[in-house]
């Protein structure tokens, strides 16, 4: 595999040249699938040649594992995916695996991320074929022992963390587990997964399936997602610093959110998925994580680019409408801000490398480890839409 890595630059002719260049694609310029390959195939010898000798694939002690196991999910997404007994992979799944709990959970304690790091584990092992059925088990016994089943709380059915009890449920975290407990063998007709739907529903700005007082004054355009019915906080906007804060719809957050619709196989088609499409529609941008307030626009930008991509890959969309008339190819789109924001290095081997940094450092955006594997995803997700 790692053979085939090096051939594709040569293969990828312009596409390489682009992305070497950083050269911005205009809209019309859909890549070819050999073109998103070669960047595909640079991105791939950055992640693996920073792995140290541990297995992991960052060095340091800043959430080395939970970094490793999203850029493992990469690795082992298709096209292009390394196999399991490719060296870097089975040293790094090795790793993974020494992190397995008494409780089922995969994780590091001291991170404090158990959800997302059991979740990545599951995903991994069902992209890999590596799971071993018990541990497989015991991780899904484990996300679905952290699910709030207390009746009539808002957090019903929702997921947090996993370290600071019932209450603290959001959807990012709960769009993450319903896709791993999905992936590794889960029906969406299980009713857990069902009370994570209502979950969903009580994160939209959509008054036919939302009740509370605040849905309606999200934004000017209905449908959107706020990061949690009774976290405000983590829609990251307040009317003033007197008053009670308001949630607000975000790009990540609306696109978690219909990308855990699909997972529950909700078809395009619904009510719920199309107001959340007609959102994203309407913020339809590149330069900043739609919702933010203003100096924090570029905060998340790098998960809103790997959201989107999946969902709209998912989705086997290509073009559509935004407000103006205009339309849109997001693969264009996509592929030309991701070439615009990459960065290169020359590795020990003489191959380039490709990895991207956020300047705005929350989420742990600032870290090129993670920022890279969530591009990595979205390559992905471009190559699998084009030709």
């Amino acid at each position: 595999m790692i053979a085939r890595l090096l051939s594709v630059t040569c293969r990828a002719g312009l596409g390489l040249v682009l992305a070497a260049s950083g050269a911005r694609l205009t809209a019309a310029d859909v890549p070819s699938r050999a073109q998103v390959e070669g960047l595909i195939a640079s991105t791939t010898r950055w992640i693996i040649a920073q792995q140290q000798p541990d297995g992991a694939l960052v060095p340091g002690r800043l959430f080395p594992f939970g970094i490793t196991e999203m850029a493992l999910v990469a690795l082992a997404g298709q096209p292009m995916a390394l196999a399991a007994d490719e060296h870097h992979m089975a040293l790094a799944l090795t790793y993974i695996n020494r992190q397995r709990q008494p409780d089922g959970g995969v994780y590091i304690a001291d991170e404090g991320l158990g959800n997302y790091t059991t979740s990545l584990a599951l995903m991994v092992w069902s992209a890999t074929g590596t799971g071993e059925p018990a541990a497989v088990k015991h991780a899904q016994e484990y996300l679905l022992g952290i699910q709030n089943t207390t009746p009539g709380d808002l957090g019903e059915g929702g997921i947090g963390y996993g370290d600071k009890g019932r209450g603290h449920e959001d959807l990012s975290n709960t769009s993450y587990a319903l896709e791993a407990l999905r992936a590794s063998g889960v029906p969406a007709a299980d009713p857990h997964l069902q009370a994570a739907l209502k979950f969903l529903e009580r994160c939209q700005d959509l008054s036919a399936v939302n009740k509370q007082p605040w849905v309606g004054t999200a934004g000017a355009v209905g449908g959107g997602a706020v990061y949690g019915p009774a976290d405000a906080n983590g829609s990251w906007e307040k009317h003033d610093p007197t008053q009670a804060e308001k949630f607000t719809s975000s790009g990540t957050m609306t696109y978690s959110l219909i990308s855990s619709y699909l997972t529950l196989d909700l078809a395009p088609e619904d009510e719920r998925v199309k107001a959340a499409l007609a959102w994203v529609r309407s913020a339809y941008q590149f330069e900043a994580n739609p919702g933010m307030t203003a100096g924090k626009e570029r905060q998340g930008l790098f998960h809103y680019y790997t959201l989107m991509a999946r969902t709209f890959a998912r989705l086997k969309l290509k073009t559509f409408e935004v407000p103006g008339g205009r339309t849109v190819d997001w693969r264009a789109d996509l592929f030309a801000a991701i070439v615009a924001r990459q960065q290169t290095t020359t590795l020990a081997d003489g191959t380039t490398g490709t990895w991207w940094l956020n300047d705005e450092k929350r989420w742990l955006e600032g870290t090129a480890h993670l920022t890279t594997a969530y591009m990595l995803r979205a390559l992905k997700a471009i190559a699998a839409s084009v030709e």
